[in-house]
């Protein structure tokens, strides 16, 4: 009878892997909505970062533990809140997106091999079934949420709004650059380095008196041949590129001190965009400020909803987190 049982058992244990009942205990919960220790174990594991790959073994800090579980917690905050807002719209996956779904799943534990195959995946992954079927609904349920805002927001934005956000979040920038190699690629000398600084200094300070010739002095001094009329940015492509992040820092019209990177000095003018500008990429800049508008709402909707951080999150680290994969 014994024997019996433990084939049952053990005939089951498959079953279990590939259900939805969690028998893992709750880790986070974000509103009314749970998420176990299990799917926290896998974004734990997903946002590891350090790793001693000579020895073949995994090395990790408090540091690294504190980084992966932050930013762990944050992503499963941000899942949730998808789901809980896609739920108040009330969008709900189509019978297409759950067919993709099912079909790409099978298209996997085909590709592997079959379906002892994919445990393995899974259990390499620090996954369960039921976890890697709601991450992978997760895009889908970020796009439906997405795309109900992009619709709102054709309401949202009148021309008016709009042409406020694109004067705020697009600009003109002209700058002069400064380099601090020579004419094969080598770095100057720390002198004359210096004395380029200097020179910055000056054409700043120039740049910046009434009635000062911005674009005279560039065709004199600036040493990148693709800046020649300046041309136009968004906030977000300044925000990325290293030696524009502080352009939009600056008011209409206004030049900025030197700033000094690795290449040599750059001295920015921010300066408006034109009206034509605006009505030629009309669409492209209704999505930027849809972008925008999706970005602060998920911050806004975040601070609705309570989090709930159990203890048994406590016990879980980068080194231990298989343990709770079940």
């Amino acid at each position: 009878m014994r024997k019996r049982f433990m084939a049952l058992c053990l005939c089951l244990i498959p079953l279990l892997l590939l259900t939805g009942c969690s028998p893992s205990p709750t880790a986070v919960t974000v509103g009314k909505r749970e998420v176990d220790a299990s799917e926290y174990a896998f974004y734990l594991h997903y946002n590891r970062i350090s790793t001693d790959e000579d020895s073949g073994t995994l090395l990790y800090d408090d540091e690294d533990n504190r980084i992966a579980r932050e930013a762990a917690i944050e992503q499963i905050i941000i899942n949730e809140v998808v789901r809980l807002k896609c739920e108040e719209f009330d969008l709900e996956l189509s019978k297409a997106q759950k067919e993709s779904l099912d079909t790409a799943k099978d298209n996997l534990v085909e590709s592997l091999g079959g379906m002892a195959a994919y445990l393995e995946y899974l259990h390499q992954s620090q996954l369960t079934d039921r976890a890697y079927d709601k991450f992978q609904e997760n895009a889908y349920y970020s796009q439906l949420l997405y795309d109900y805002m992009t619709r709102d927001s054709q309401s949202f934005f009148t021309d008016e709004s709009l042409r406020k956000y694109f004067s705020s979040h697009y600009a003109t920038v002209k700058y002069i650059f400064l380099s601090f190699t020579d004419n094969d690629g080598l770095l100057l000398d720390r002198e004359a380095r210096e004395g380029i600084l200097e020179t910055a200094s000056s054409l700043s300070a120039a740049a910046q008196e009434p009635g000062a010739d911005f674009d005279g002095l560039m065709a004199q001094y600036n040493e990148d041949l693709s800046m020649t009329g300046g041309f136009p940015i968004s906030k977000l492509e300044a925000a990325s590129t290293e030696h524009l992040t502080t352009l939009f820092a600056l008011e209409e019209n206004q030049v900025s001190k030197p700033i000094v990177m690795g290449d040599g000095c750059y001295i920015l003018k921010r300066c408006p965009v034109s009206a034509s500008y605006y009505d030629e990429n009309q669409r492209d800049i209704f999505l930027a400020a849809c972008n925008d508008r999706f970005e602060e709402s998920m911050t806004q909707w975040k601070s609705e909803y309570p989090v709930k951080v159990a203890k048994i999150v406590d016990k879980i680290n980068l080194s231990n987190l298989s343990e709770y994969v079940k």
